[in-house]
């Protein structure tokens, strides 16, 4: 049975925003082990012509257990974003901190699909290939992995030679951990003695991920 947790209700797992939510399948927890949390922001490009702010992003991670044959779908974590209100918006970039807590171990960010529109149809960007992006979470820390910013690709027009969002779009990555540990302490202020600590994503560009 997945739970379903939708910021705007729930405190505990990633603040008091609306448009992010995050599901969390329960067999994640079943074992009681120690946990963590697992911090980072899920955004948007906001400049004009390649704003992504209209695309709905969603990050699909999932544990890395050794104690298991193999990895099911049941154990898909989910991480979705619409866009709609946020935690800081300037005129470049908004997004949405996400803080959730997991058990300790080892992580793997192995899908990214991105959902928009060209005013016709509804168009989707997502990976083709393994990405084999992983991460560790330890017990009672933060593991920061950076923000995710939404992009729009941009489609040419024939008739009046412009450049405009195609539908498509990608995630760009990068880090602002000042920003979002301040962000995080503000957000969740009994959790601001946590250990606070960068996790280096190692990944090669992708069609919807780049550095």
């Amino acid at each position: 049975m997945m739970k379903t947790i939708i910021s705007l209700l729930t405190l505990l797992l990633v603040g008091c925003s609306s448009g992010l939510q995050v599901s969390v399948p329960d067999s994640v927890y079943e074992n009681n082990q120690a946990t963590g949390y697992l911090v980072g922001t899920l955004g948007a490009n906001t400049e004009w012509p390649k704003t992504g702010k209209n695309l709905i992003t969603t990050i699909n991670i999932r544990p890395l257990n050794t104690n298991t044959p193999s990895i099911v779908d049941s154990n898909i974590i989910t991480i979705t974003n619409n866009n709609e209100d946020g935690h800081f918006e300037n005129p470049t970039i908004s997004g949405h901190l996400f803080n959730i807590e997991l058990p300790v171990g080892q992580y793997e960010i192995f899908s990214i699909q991105l959902e928009g529109s060209d005013g016709n149809k509804t168009l989707i960007s997502k990976n083709n290939s393994k990405m084999d992006i992983t991460f560790s979470i330890s017990a009672n820390q933060a593991s920061y992995i950076g923000q995710f910013l939404a992009v729009s690709r941009i489609a040419k027009s024939e008739l009046w030679n412009l450049e405009y969002p195609s539908g498509y779009g990608y995630l760009q990555h990068s880090y602002d951990q000042q920003r979002d540990k301040t962000l995080f302490s503000e957000q969740y202020p009994k959790q601001q003695a946590t250990p606070f600590n960068l996790e280096l994503l190692t990944f090669t560009d992708n069609r919807v991920l780049k550095n």
